[in-house]
């Protein structure tokens, strides 16, 4: 996939310069980290972050305790009764983990959900632009794909502009 796009990137670039066409370039990180949507977005993200890093903190100090409980125990415990405790400690323990790594993927679903409807918003945006600029096409400028273009039109700031307007 990649090489294909690379082998397109390369067959379009040169095209141009034989056309004298002119191509554009977004940078779409940029776009979405500085219009208010992904401001916003990101902020929620973050503060949901925190909270639950609050949250994952206590029950991590929780199993600490535990932990420090049971090894002044365990010289004292019978067999069995370490082995119990040791396990319901692994068995919060893992739990634990899971809650994370949980909260993990969730977290990472939410900010591509929120990266991916910000996109569609501006892939409108930059059509626009792109025509009233007469732009055969426009690439992502840090896409794998894309490798050089010389003299390209850099559209970032016009359509963080334009997108903002719009959202109003």
């Amino acid at each position: 996939m990649k090489f294909l796009a690379l082998t397109i990137s390369l067959f379009l670039s040169s095209s141009a310069m034989a056309a004298g066409e002119q191509y554009g370039v977004v940078n779409m990180q940029q776009v979405i980290l500085t219009v208010k949507e992904g401001k916003d977005a990101r902020a929620a993200l973050e503060k949901e972050i925190k909270a639950k890093e609050k949250e994952l903190l206590a029950q991590k100090e929780e199993l600490d305790k535990l932990n420090a409980d049971w090894q002044k125990q365990a010289a004292l415990l019978s067999e069995s009764a370490r082995l119990e405790k040791q396990k319901a400690f692994q068995q919060k323990f893992m739990t634990l983990r899971q809650a994370e790594m949980e909260f993990q993927a969730s977290i990472k679903r939410k900010e591509q959900n929120a990266t991916q409807k910000i996109a569609m918003k501006v892939a409108k945006v930059v059509e626009t632009v792109a025509r009233e600029k007469k732009l055969t096409a426009v690439f992502e400028l840090n896409s794998a794909g894309l490798l050089y273009i010389d003299k390209p039109v850099d559209l970032t700031d016009d359509v963080v502009k334009i997108y903002e307007k719009q959202s109003k």
